[in-house]
């Protein structure tokens, strides 16, 4: 449901974008309709990209091309929403309240990573100056939650990206990651059992 929402809202988007350079609608309209399919959409589509990790360890699939596609969609949901926006209130609006604040955070921090979301950026940087600079997608997470919440317009996105937090937490990831194994039916030895015993 996320990947078809994921796949219908830049439509939606490019669609009034369209309809606005032919003189169907008003560029107001235009402005409704994008903000419209770009912010709700945008948080729930970060919010599922920010899950797909857990998703991996509990079912031992991976989720790199799906988190691929929902990071790269995100990014353009987020961009159509400034642009959207500077059209119109004008580009020196966005820093004029703190939501407004939190939210040009969040899409001038996930600019970079949507320019290395690529092979050739790894290979370029190297895979561990990679990891660190995506490590930004935390801070972009972060952004956004305080983004909904000083507009008080909590959603599903916020509650995916919240729990993608919570299941990052040490404790909830092992405990994941030992329910996922038993599901597998792979053994689950503990720290403290002594190295004989796991032999036999």
């Amino acid at each position: 449901m996320v990947l078809v929402l994921a796949t219908i809202a830049p439509l939606v988007i490019v669609g009034a974008v369209g309809a606005a350079l032919l003189g169907l609608i008003s560029v107001g309209a235009m402005v409704a309709v994008a903000l419209a399919a770009g912010e709700n959409p945008g948080m729930i589509t970060f919010g599922a990209m920010f899950l797909a990790s857990p998703v991996q360890w509990w079912t031992g699939r991976s989720q790199v091309r799906v988190r691929k596609y929902l990071g790269i969609v995100f990014f353009l949901l987020a961009l159509s929403n400034g642009v959207m926006f500077a059209i119109e209130s004008g580009v020196g609006a966005a820093l004029s309240a703190p939501f407004l604040v939190a939210g040009t955070v969040a899409l001038a921090l996930a600019a970079p990573l949507f320019v290395t979301s690529n092979r050739w950026s790894q290979r370029r940087l190297g895979m561990r100056r990679w990891r660190l600079l995506h490590k930004a997608t935390y801070v972009v997470a972060v952004a956004l939650m305080a983004h909904v919440l000083l507009i008080g317009d909590i959603g599903l996105g916020f509650v995916l990206i919240s729990l993608g937090f919570a299941a990052r937490v040490p404790a909830v990831k092992r405990w994941i990651q030992r329910r996922a194994d038993r599901r597998r039916g792979i053994a689950d030895p503990r720290p403290d059992t002594p190295a004989l015993q796991l032999e036999r």
